[in-house]
Parts: C-alpha cells; sequence; structure tokens
C-alpha cells in the first residue's frame, strides 16, 4: 500500500510518499491497469496502491501528482495552497522575497495588509521609520525618531523649502473650496516641542492651533482735570499657527499640511462640530485628495488600513459618505452635524 502522512507546518503540508507497493501473482482473474487500461497477463506481477493496480513502476509514476514548478512526480515532497512541490528547492521558488535583504523565505510579515510589503521575521524586526513607518535600517534623529535612508533623502528640514511646498498645497486646497484666508504662521518643529505644544499623548506629525485673545481699551475725556465721560471698547485677536514636525519626507510632509489646512478650514465654517472621528476623519479625507493629485495614492491605502480608532476609523466614515455620493454628501453631513450642535 502507499501510505499517506499529513504534517501541518504554518502554511506548509508535507506530504511524505512511503512507496510500499505490494506485487501480487493472480490467477484466473481479468486485470487492467488503472493508468494505460492494459490487460495485465496472468502471472505478470502489478502494483496496487489502494483500489488501483498498475501494472508497472513506470504507470504507477505517470499517476503520482506532479510537481508545481518542475512537473516531476511526487513521491515525498510539498502540499501548498493546493499545489504539489517536489523538493524545498522548487517549493522555495514561491516564495516570497523580503523588501530590504532580498532572501526568499517561507514566513515574515506583510506591514500595511496582507497584500502589504513583505519582511522576513528577521528585517521585520529592524528599528520602523517615523517617516514611513516601516522597518529599515535607520538613523537616529537628535529627538530620537528612527528615519530611514529612503526617508531621510527626501526630508523636509529647511523652512524656506517647506515654505514652498506649503503655499504649493495651499493654493491646491484654495482650488479644491477647502482653503480660508487667514495669516497662518507655520513653524518646523522636533518632537520634543510638538510634544510640549501638544495635549495627546500619541506622536502626532502636526499640530494646528487658533489662539484668541480679548483686548479691553477704556478712553476718558476730561475738562479741568474733571473726568467728563468714560469709554470702554473691546476687540477680538486671533492668531492661527501650524506646527509641522521637521525631518518629514516630502510625501509625508504634504500630507500633514493639507491635514492641518483641513482643520483650519472646519473650524472657520464648522465651528460647532467637536468629535474627533468626525475632525480628523474630515481631515484624513482632505488630505488624500492631495495625496491623489500627487500621485501619492500608497499614503491613501495606509489610511485606509489605518486601524487606529480615530483617524482610521474617520477616514474610513468620510471616504465612505464621499464614495456613495461625492463631496456634496460630505458638505450635507458636516451641516447636519453642526447645526446639531447648537
Amino acid at each position: 500500500m502507499l501510505n499517506y502522512v499529513m504534517m501541518k507546518t504554518g502554511v506548509l503540508f508535507i506530504l511524505f510518499l512511503a512507496v510500499t507497493g505490494v506485487f501480487s501473482e493472480l490467477y484466473g482473474e481479468n486485470r487492467y491497469c488503472d493508468q494505460c487500461g492494459n490487460k495485465i497477463k496472468e502471472g505478470r506481477p502489478y502494483l496496487t496502491y489502494g483500489e488501483k493496480i498498475f501494472c508497472d513502476n513506470e504507470c504507477f509514476e505517470k499517476s503520482l501528482p506532479k510537481c508545481n514548478v518542475c512537473g516531476k512526480p511526487v513521491r515525498s515532497g510539498y502540499i501548498q495552497g493546493g499545489k504539489n512541490y517536489c523538493s524545498e528547492e522548487c517549493l522555495s521558488t514561491t516564495w516570497e522575497s523580503c523588501v530590504i535583504c532580498g532572501k526568499k523565505v517561507n514566513c515574515g510579515v506583510h506591514f500595511g495588509s496582507k497584500n502589504g510589503v513583505f519582511y522576513c521575521s528577521e528585517c521585520a524586526n529592524k528599528p520602523v521609520c517615523s517617516g514611513c513607518g516601516m522597518p529599515n535600517d535607520c538613523e537616529v534623529l537628535p529627538d530620537g525618531r528612527n528615519i530611514c535612508e529612503k526617508c531621510r533623502s527626501s526630508a523636509i528640514n529647511s523652512f524656506r523649502k517647506s515654505m514652498d511646498i506649503i503655499r504649493e498645497v495651499r493654493k491646491l486646497m484654495d482650488e479644491f473650496g477647502f482653503s480660508t484666508k487667514h495669516d497662518i504662521e507655520y513653524r518646523l518643529v522636533d518632537l520634543t516641542e510638538l510634544k510640549k505644544i501638544s495635549d495627546n499623548q500619541e506622536m502626532e506629525l502636526g499640530l494646528y492651533s487658533h489662539e484668541q485673545w480679548k483686548n479691553t481699551e477704556v478712553t476718558a475725556k476730561s475738562r479741568l482735570g474733571m473726568k467728563l465721560e468714560e469709554k470702554t471698547s473691546v476687540t477680538m485677536s486671533d492668531s492661527f499657527y501650524i506646527y509641522i514636525l521637521t525631518d518629514l519626507p516630502k510625501d509625508k510632509f504634504i500630507e500633514v499640511v493639507a491635514h492641518e489646512q483641513a482643520h483650519d478650514w472646519m473650524e472657520k465654517y464648522y465651528p460647532d462640530i467637536k468629535e474627533p472621528v468626525i475632525c480628523e476623519g474630515w481631515a484624513e479625507y482632505a488630505a488624500s485628495l492631495v495625496n491623489r493629485h500627487f500621485g501619492h495614492e500608497y499614503l491613501n491605502e495606509k489610511m485606509k488600513n489605518n486601524d487606529n480608532p480615530v483617524y482610521g476609523k474617520g477616514f474610513r466614515l468620510i471616504s465612505g459618505i464621499a464614495e456613495k455620493g461625492g463631496i456634496e454628501k460630505v458638505l450635507d453631513f458636516l451641516q447636519e452635524k453642526n447645526s446639531e450642535k447648537k
């Protein structure tokens, strides 16, 4: 008999074929080979496998499953995804290559999603770059962040260069209809400074801030030392700031600028919406439109797969509304939510 033993190791099923065929001599019975169909002559030995018989070893070999790579009969080998492989060498041709070291391995990690970039177990344990969010060989910045060579090559740390990008993004958002005329002061800050400004315990990449002051001025009229009239006037002063983390790669810097600009626009037109999921969801959605304009759809995929209960959930909420009814439905939704809070 041919005995099959199935052992599961990870995603692989290892198949051991123990060839223990029994040759028999039978007389007076008509026997036919299950492979070639020829009649087995009386007195001739034949091979049995389960309920099947074969006139010789050649026919038996032909009945075996074929290797999905080289086409050879699989006597002992592997099964993966319902396909047969005669050796580890053939099986390894189906393994994925690590994006860092290039090795083909049968286990590792997909980052971002099940179809995301693949890392072997060793490279998956490398430091995570603060720019792209992927493991890699990284340089440590003065504020403690890790940054990989690719992100470092496009990192924005010059205020002049940052303002060129900011003006371009703001002009684009104005064309989209999501910009204000506010005079905004932009500041590049490191992680230490940004944490001092922000109340959020998570690592943020940017921050929008609106500060308002009440100015009271008292004027008086007097004659011959006597106060005749006193008048009090109150005026309000507004200051708008956007803080952006320095040393972000250019594509991420563009996204963060758009995100914070979207907060400025929402505060002006829908000031009564305070729910973080809606506020951050809107900002992420607006940033995704800018990403698309610059050809950065891969950043939008990260937004879509973000499991953060505020940013990821919020983006899926707003983008889902947009997919069904366009930006008009999004604005209707924001208007409705803004009216509920009044």
